[in-house]
């Protein structure tokens, strides 16, 4: 009877080793989906923000300050909602913030026709420079569609 149980104990030693790298994998695949995800959703959160934050700076920006229409459009708004938006994305790391901002916030779109400002900030091709890496399964692909871009928009009334 005890050679009975030896030999049971001895063909199931390894199946519990077996069973955990099974449901290993499984639980990190879906820790990794839920990070992957939480990721995109705090940028795209964020760079709604500051759009808004952006647009919002715009009208403390007095137009009787400058000489004409142009340098109101160009100097005064666009650098004032530039800096907002760098302001507000400055906790970002800096190859984040570098490929989002550009160099001088110069991607930072901003818009100004006649009363209104538009602000657009865009993470381009976000599929193909990821903040962290797609988990891609053998024989399947990658495991998360993710969107080409991320961005957020603002619009705001300067009358």
């Amino acid at each position: 009877m005890a050679n009975l149980n030896l030999a049971l104990k001895r063909k199931q030693s390894g199946a519990a080793a077996i069973e955990f790298a099974m449901l290993f994998m499984l639980f990190f695949t879906l820790f990794y989906a839920l990070v992957t995800y939480a990721i995109v959703f705090l940028l795209q959160s964020s760079f709604v923000f500051a759009a808004s934050e952006g647009a919002r700076s715009a009208i403390a920006v007095d137009p009787m300050a400058y000489g004409s229409s142009a340098q109101y459009a160009s100097e005064g708004v666009s650098s004032r909602v530039r800096n907002t938006v760098s302001g507000v994305l400055n906790w970002l790391p800096e190859n984040i913030r570098e490929h989002v901002l550009g160099t001088n916030n110069s991607k930072v779109v901003v818009d100004v026709a006649g009363n209104s400002v538009s602000v657009r900030v865009i993470y381009h091709n976000y599929g193909a420079n990821p903040v962290i890496p797609i988990l891609n399964i053998p024989g399947y692909g990658p495991m998360l569609p993710m969107p080409l871009n991320l961005q957020g928009n603002a619009r705001v009334n300067l009358v």
